[in-house]
């Protein structure tokens, strides 16, 4: 069992992998990792591109650790850097192809559909990943950032580099939409 004292904090971890042990990285990627591939999951609906987009947020983050300026903590700083990565393959993504994303939130036929999900249980997950997935990308950062990552308003904003009243006003929005684009749902357990 590992000493309390020889867990290191994030911070130590960075200047370790700064200075002369590059490889101190590994346990910043331990520690990040499963939140960050929850983050690149919530704005894909897809583990194959959450998990390239998890990998380049790692590749951006290790190339970006030397303007880490300890402002903030390196948690916060990994989360902005993560939102924005995210934010901004999205975009990109949208623009390269618009039409690889519609074919894979609307499939071809509902005969497919039900081929490939067999269970109510899932079905019902693959609506709610699609009515996520067509949300504006920074209403469905606040969803994801709230509802799965469990951060309370002040954290998100924090994170999101903008005040409580826009992730409130969004958090807001986006769980409207939600409930109208589910409603249809609402009688199916």
């Amino acid at each position: 069992m590992e000493d309390l004292q020889d867990v290191k904090t994030n911070e130590e971890l960075v200047a370790e992998t700064l200075g002369a042990r590059p490889e101190a990285f590994r346990e910043l990627y331990d520690r990040f990792y499963s939140r960050t591939y929850r983050v690149a999951y919530g704005m894909t609906g897809r583990h194959e591109l959450a998990e390239d987009l998890t990998q380049e947020i790692f590749i951006r983050a290790f190339q970006k650790l030397a303007k880490y300026d300890r402002r903030s903590s390196f948690a916060t700083w990994f989360y902005r850097l993560s939102i924005n990565h995210s934010l901004n393959y999205r975009k990109r993504e949208m623009k390269e192809s618009h039409k690889a994303e519609v074919d894979a939130q609307f499939p071809a036929s509902v005969a497919e559909q039900r081929i490939e999900l067999t269970i109510l249980g899932q079905q019902v997950q693959t609506q709610i990943n699609r009515a996520l997935i067509s949300l504006k990308p920074k209403h469905r950062m606040v969803v994801i950032l709230k509802d799965v990552e469990g951060l309370n308003i002040a954290e998100i904003a924090e994170r999101m580099n903008c005040s409580a009243g826009t992730v409130a006003s969004r958090l807001f929005r986006a769980r409207d939409l939600l409930a109208r684009k589910l409603d249809h749902l609402r009688d199916t357990f």
